[in-house]
């Protein structure tokens, strides 16, 4: 342990837990790809090299996905699904192969040109969690380029150890390590919702991501700290760093030697308040984790998933069946289906000017309303739908009341369309998307003609504060527990209180204890999260007072900054609940 040479490196911490262990560099598999013509008469042979790269890359990752079922769970493998759905993308195989027809190019070269045109579109979406979805393509793209090649994949045995370094570590790499000794992960890029990320949280593993040129200070055999729970990687610790660390492991561990049993029944407080847990899904694969972590229904229904598989907008049965099975997972508890939340890349026009500002551009019920045939089609199927079970509508993005008029006013038509055709279909209770600093200003309009309201704390957070939290150069501006969110949060919950409507959390805030803790205090019983992050929220809400957590809220609310509010959670956190949260587990202040 080296006293002048500890580098602390600030990222996003993905995967919750603290690992002290050895550097293991990994490269990307990104190499250069350059052009070959194709002659006239080579082109068949060509496109013949291409199907064979396809079909053993399907094949190696059907394998990925039976092994990721084996050690990780069906939970988690559902995320090659979506690789094996690309690589069934007629759309995306076509445009290849088109490429090497048209351009008389080799198939390296046309895959490349294709990929990257596809990658900047989904560059420019709004969602992080599509804008992530990303990877998945530069994933299948690494693995058909490798294909072409000849090359086999590469396959690592860990030390014992072993912490991964790694400037961009894609899904499949992950998933083909030898699991048994892999102990965090820390990569330059990513975000909270990649699916390297998802991964990591379904092993157990701490990982801090978006740490920058961090992969480049870093060598193999070197000394690392991995704290999650700080945002922080610490290469080459001091002896003292070293000591502090491995005292606080310790003490976790006999922590979690005494955690209680989840309790059986309902979740509630320990005053007795009845806390609401639903769960945010997407993909099918995704389905199963709802009844295994006896969430309370699905509180929010990602369905852009329905566009993202294909690129194109997917027929009214065919959504009807999709809502239909989300329904029937859901159960009487119900599910909330979240209208497209989409801008006007979804439409893969490579020759349209991409908008200058996305973020603030023609986006979720704006694009929507904008595209109205698209909106009655999904109206059509959600309503045809709910034949299967109970089913709601929320709106995203909404700016006012207008915004919630003019869709209503379209599912009104739909369903006076329906009924006239004698054409089966159910009633839906409409809801609002809050994140946007209008939509909290005016929010009692809005309460007067929706059903309920739905915070979804990203984008809140985001826009409240003018922050892209997807930007690594102003990440330390995107505060979660900033006042002005808090207000925002807890203005929107008064309001639906007075007016007698439900409010739903959504987002990283009710997924995470200390964040969920305030939520609590702030007034909120209705959360929706992972599935995954359930039994977690689960045990630490059924320790604290809803009483004290509402002290601790009020007193947040009158907090000038996000690092007195931080300071502020730490230290009465800390006195009231200290075995439910280590300090490790609580914001640190990032003053800067």
């Amino acid at each position: 342990m080296g006293e002048s040479l500890e580098i602390r490196c600030k990222g996003v911490g993905v995967s919750e837990g603290i690992v002290v262990g050895r550097v293991l560099r990994m490269h990307g598999n990104t190499g250069y790809v350059y052009r070959a013509n194709i002659g006239a008469g080579e082109l068949e042979l060509e496109l013949d090299r291409f199907q064979a790269a396809v079909r053993l890359s399907r094949s190696q990752l059907q394998a990925i996905k039976d092994r990721a079922e084996r050690e990780l769970g069906k939970d988690h493998a559902y995320i090659f699904d979506a690789h094996l759905l690309l690589l069934e993308d007629q759309k995306l195989i076509n445009d290849v192969e088109n490429s090497i027809r048209t351009e008389q190019a080799n198939a390296e070269w046309a895959l490349k040109v294709v990929s990257d045109r596809l990658l900047s579109v989904y560059s420019e979406i709004k969602d992080d969690y599509l804008r992530e979805r990303g990877s998945d393509i530069e994933d299948v793209v690494q693995r058909l380029l490798v294909a072409l090649s000849g090359k086999q994949p590469a396959h690592r045995n860990l030390s014992e150890d072993a912490v991964i370094v790694s400037q961009e570590l894609l899904p499949s790499a992950v998933a083909e390590l030898d699991l048994d000794f892999a102990r965090a992960v820390a990569t330059d890029s990513g975000g909270w919702t990649s699916h390297m990320a998802i991964i990591a949280r379904g092993l157990g593993i701490p990982a801090v991501v978006g740490l920058r040129d961090f992969y480049r200070r870093a060598r193999t055999g070197d000394a690392i700290i991995v704290d999650s729970s700080r945002n922080e990687v610490i290469l080459n610790p001091t002896r003292a760093t070293f000591e502090r660390y491995q005292s606080e492991t310790a003490h976790r561990t006999s922590t979690k030697a005494v955690e209680p049993a989840r309790q059986a029944g309902p979740l509630r407080t320990l005053d007795g308040v009845e806390i609401r847990l639903r769960a945010n899904v997407e993909l099918p694969a995704e389905f199963a984790g709802v009844r295994k972590y006896e969430a309370q229904g699905v509180g929010l229904y990602r369905s852009e998933f329905l566009l993202a598989r294909r690129g194109v907008l997917v027929s009214e049965d065919e959504q009807r069946q999709a809502y239909a099975e989300v329904a029937r997972v859901a159960g009487s508890d119900g599910a909330i289906v979240r209208l497209f939340d989409l801008g006007a890349e979804k439409e893969f026009d490579m020759a349209k000017e991409p908008e200058r500002n996305p973020a603030l551009g023609l986006r979720a019920i704006r694009y929507g309303l904008r595209n109205e045939e698209m909106m009655r089609t999904q109206m059509r199927a959600i309503l045809r739908a709910t034949t299967a079970g109970n089913l709601e509508i929320v709106l995203p993005m909404v700016g006012d009341v207008s915004d919630v008029r003019r869709a209503r006013r379209i599912l009104d038509e739909e369903v006076e369309s329906l009924a006239g055709a004698g054409i089966a279909h159910g009633h839906v209770r409409v809801g609002a998307m809050i994140e946007t600093p209008s939509a909290v200003i005016v929010a009692e309009s809005i309460a007067a003609v929706v059903d309920f309201f739905e915070l979804g704390t990203n984008d809140l957070v985001q826009y409240t504060l003018a922050v892209d939290r997807g930007n690594e150069d102003v990440a330390e501006w995107f505060r979660t527990l900033h006042p002005a969110v808090l207000y925002g949060i807890n203005r929107s919950l008064e309001v639906a209180r007075s007016s007698d409507i439900g409010a739903i959390v959504c987002g990283e805030m009710a997924s995470t204890p200390a964040y969920a803790t305030l939520l609590i205090g702030l007034g909120a019983t209705d959360l929706s999260m992972t599935p995954s992050s359930m039994p977690r929220i689960r045990r630490v809400l059924s320790q604290i007072d809803s009483n004290i957590a509402r002290d601790i809220a009020v007193e947040s609310l009158a907090c000038e900054t996000a690092d007195d509010v931080e300071d502020l959670v730490r230290t009465r956190f800390r006195e009231h609940w200290p075995g439910v949260f280590p300090l490790s587990s609580l914001p640190v202040a990032r003053k800067r």
